[in-house]
């Protein structure tokens, strides 16, 4: 469930090739093997996906990491109290085969990884989708570390098909989450659709709990402080965007896709990090 981005007028060759070196760059950048569909959406305005990659790209330093960990761990301690994931490491260890469990198990270190870096990204282009600026601290900080690292060979963040009751399912837990753009970790959990099932029941189960708006309203608040702390100024050059055709309906459909993209951000952190949790806690390796 989720906004549907407008189709571009006319498909142009030379808006494939940038959408295609920005999203490499993304995924370099933020060390994951796949593009999260919160990013992917974007790509029907391959313009504004560069120039706000371009803007955000310099911020991705140690303050970047520092916060996303932040991030990482206050998602945790939220799916501990809002959501009291439920213990799968038996039917891990007994109804998948060890090359499915393996890629679960990835799969999983993967999301508890990538989803604040997405979070703080999806977030930055929502601000600067509505003009406004993000002041920088002017701190100079190194860049952090890039490229992919090998062990995620083989991942796929979403599955290749969904069946339609995995597809209803995740659109229901969606509604009850109060969401209008389905987590996208929710979405890559439909690669085992059992898996799914008890995830879900989790899932609507906190969706009655004040705690689930709480937990969330603390991951915002946390997610904009970071933002806040980043050392570069972050803004975008409207007339040379107004130039290359990005007009300001243009300009409204991102932002429209970007507001209700961020709304399940914190979402999206609390599910990852549940999911980590229901499956043991595996260890995200060093090479991180």
């Amino acid at each position: 469930m989720s906004i549907s981005p407008p189709r571009p007028a006319r498909p142009d060759r030379s808006d494939d090739a940038i959408l295609a070196a920005v999203l490499d760059d993304v995924r370099n950048t933020l060390r994951v093997g796949w593009i999260d569909s919160a990013l992917r959406g974007l790509a029907f305005e391959p313009t504004f996906l560069a120039a706000a990659w371009a803007a955000t790209r310099p911020n991705v330093t140690r303050s970047f990491a520092a916060g996303a960990e932040r991030i990482q761990r206050e998602a945790v301690d939220a799916a501990r109290r809002a959501i009291g994931p439920t213990d799968a490491t038996s039917w891990l260890r007994t109804e998948l085969s060890s090359i499915d469990r393996e890629r679960l198990l990835r799969t999983t270190q993967v999301l508890q990884h990538s989803a604040a870096r997405v979070y703080l990204v999806v977030q930055a282009w929502a601000v600067l989708a509505r003009r406004q600026v993000i002041p920088g601290t002017g701190k100079e900080e190194p860049p952090a570390k890039r490229g992919i690292p090998s062990w995620q060979e083989g991942l796929a963040g979403f599955p290749a098909g969904t069946s339609e009751q995995a597809e209803a399912l995740i659109d229901d837990t969606t509604i009850a989450l109060g969401l209008s753009a389905t987590p996208s970790a929710l979405s890559t959990a439909a690669n085992w659709p059992h898996y799914l099932e008890l995830l879900c029941g989790d899932l609507r189960r906190a969706a009655a709990d004040p705690e689930w708006k709480a937990s969330l309203a603390a991951l915002r608040r946390s997610a904009a402080d970071v933002l806040s702390h980043l050392p570069h100024p972050m803004d975008l050059q409207w007339d040379v965007l107004e130039r290359k055709g990005f007009t300001e309906e243009r300009r409204t459909a991102v932002a429209d896709l970007l507001t209700a993209t961020t709304s399940a951000m914190p979402a999206n952190a609390a599910i990852a990090a549940a999911m980590w949790i229901s499956l043991g806690e595996p260890e995200i390796p060093a090479e991180f």
